[in-house]
């Protein structure tokens, strides 16, 4: 709220809150909520140390009470041996002995949970260039969500997914998208992202909604924001699961998953340049958004489609 107050940007927030070890697609649904005026209540965890603190601080003060008032060895009563069937009797394991059993078995759960969505198939790629090339691969962050890949998307039909670009910036849905309002924009319309990865030596981050065909990569530090249309769902940290299967409007012009690279370079509006020789990425812009369009395996159809908003 001290942030909201400053007047940051939302991306500028879900950054911060990230470094405070808070999950990105937690923190997107708490700007979520926040800026609609939703009920959030805070649970905070008490810290482990903590509680072996007063754990301790406990057994000192039962040792203290007890040895504040001795008892002499004489006014002792002198135990009786236990009866034979006693001694035979099975001890039943300590009480921690079970919890701790039971606190192993569901980290292994986790933590195999975790492996496992991490470690799905498919390979990387980077923004608009050709997978394996230099310096583009990516790692995949610790913190990826678990729970995002749970959250379904809110409109369970990718096809009716429509951008829109027109003098006044991009719209998604008919609602207008900022470089500030971005993820928060995405979150209120598709719902939780499915995966946030990290580049590891930029330090950007990628929200991915898989089911869409749609990627939100993120600068660190409130930079530039991009919108990438997977058309091929090229997966792994850069790429979605499901390729993008909407529409891209500029003006008249309707650019899908088919459209061509002749049909594309016939739009004037996009003001393309010519790539260099032989290459397969044309490079335009449209009032104050960059576009870049790679057709990476053939010209008949796009691989990725990237929206710059600076």
């Amino acid at each position: 709220m001290r942030l909201m107050a400053d007047g940051r940007a939302d991306d500028q927030i879900v950054t911060a809150l990230v470094q405070r070890r808070l999950d990105p697609a937690k923190a997107a649904q708490l700007m979520d909520d926040l800026r609609h005026g939703r009920k959030v209540i805070a649970q905070p965890a008490l810290p482990p140390e903590f509680s072996l603190r007063r754990s301790h601080s406990k057994t000192a003060e039962r040792e203290t009470r007890r040895s504040s008032h001795p008892r002499s060895a004489e006014s002792q009563p002198r135990p009786e041996p236990p009866s034979a069937p006693a001694r035979m009797r099975r001890k039943k394991p300590p009480l921690i002995w079970v919890v701790a059993a039971v606190l192993l078995f569901l980290a292994i759960v986790v933590i195999g949970s975790v492996l496992f969505q991490r470690y799905q198939p498919g390979s990387g790629s980077t923004r608009a260039q050709p997978p394996g090339a230099p310096g583009t691969s990516a790692e995949p962050a610790s913190r990826e969500s678990t729970a995002g890949t749970a959250s379904a998307s809110r409109d369970a039909s990718p096809a009716t997914l429509a951008l829109d670009l027109r003098p006044d910036g991009l719209r998604i849905r008919g609602k207008l998208v900022t470089r500030d309002n971005l993820l928060s924009t995405v979150v209120s319309l598709l719902g939780l992202p499915n995966r946030t990865n990290q580049v590891s030596q930029s330090g950007m981050l990628i929200y991915a909604y898989d089911q869409h065909g749609l990627l939100i990569y993120s600068q660190p530090a409130g930079g530039t924001n991009s919108v990438v249309l997977d058309c091929e769902a090229i997966g792994g940290a850069n790429g979605t699961t499901s390729p993008f299967a909407g529409t891209l409007q500029v003006e008249d012009h309707v650019i899908g998953p088919n459209t061509d690279s002749q049909a594309l370079v016939a739009m004037k509006q996009l003001g393309l340049g010519a790539p260099k020789a032989g290459g397969t990425i044309w490079n335009g812009r449209y009032k104050d958004v960059d576009l870049v369009f790679a057709y990476l395996k053939s010209s008949r159809r796009p691989s990725l489609i990237e929206l710059d908003l600076k």
